[in-house]
C-alpha cells in the first residue's frame, strides 16, 4: 500500500472514531493519577509517587483503585524492608544511644512491623472498597513511624531510619489521596 493510501486509511479512521459520538476513554495513568493525588493533597511528591508505582509490576496497568492498592503493599514492602534492616544489624543506632539505642531499636522493630500491618489493613480494606476503613489504616502510619524516631532521639541515639520514615509516611500520604479520588 502506498504512503498516500495509507495516510488516507488513518485519516478516515480517526474521523470515524471522532464521528462516532463517543468521547474518548481517558485512560488513568501513572502520572495523572500522581498529579491529580498532588492536587487534592499538596504534601503528595508526585516524582516519588510515579517512581515508586514505575518500579512495581502491573502499575502501569491499574486504575486508581489498583494504584490505591498498589501503594498499600508498596508500604508493607517498605515497612517489611525496615524489618528486616533492623532484625539483621544492617541499620544500627548512632554510638551516642548504647544500651538504651539499643532498646529504642528493638521498639523500632515492632513499630515497623505494625506499620506494615497498618499498609496491609488498608490494602484489605480498598479490596473490599472500604475507602474509609483503609484511610484509617493508612492515616496510623505516620503515628507509628514518628514513635520509633522519637524512641531513639529519647534514648540520645540518632535515628538511622530517615529515609524508612520519610518513604513510609510519603506512600502513605499517596494512598490516601489517591483513595479520595475515589468514587
Amino acid at each position: 500500500m502506498k504512503a498516500s493510501s495509507l495516510a488516507a486509511v488513518a485519516a478516515a479512521v480517526l474521523v470515524a472514531a471522532a464521528c462516532s459520538g463517543r468521547a474518548p476513554v481517558a485512560e488513568a495513568t501513572i502520572e495523572s493519577t500522581c498529579g491529580a493525588a498532588a492536587k487534592g493533597d499538596r504534601r503528595v511528591d508526585v516524582g516519588f509517587c510515579a517512581r515508586q508505582f514505575a518500579s512495581y509490576h502491573g502499575a502501569a496497568e491499574a486504575d486508581a483503585w489498583g494504584l490505591a492498592k498498589i501503594a498499600a503493599l508498596i508500604g508493607v514492602n517498605l515497612a517489611d524492608d525496615a524489618v528486616f534492616d533492623i532484625g539483621a544489624g544492617k541499620i544500627r543506632p548512632s554510638p551516642g544511644g548504647g544500651a538504651k539505642g539499643d532498646k529504642a531499636m528493638d521498639a523500632c522493630a515492632k513499630a515497623y512491623d505494625a506499620v506494615g500491618v497498618a499498609f496491609a489493613e488498608a490494602a484489605d480494606e480498598l479490596g473490599s472498597r472500604r475507602y474509609a476503613a483503609a484511610r484509617q489504616e493508612l492515616a496510623r502510619v505516620a503515628a507509628l513511624v514518628q514513635r520509633c524516631d522519637g524512641g531513639l532521639s529519647r534514648a540520645g541515639a540518632r535515628s538511622p531510619l530517615p529515609r524508612y520514615s520519610a518513604d513510609c509516611q510519603q506512600v502513605a500520604i499517596m494512598g490516601i489521596a489517591i483513595t479520595n479520588l475515589l468514587k
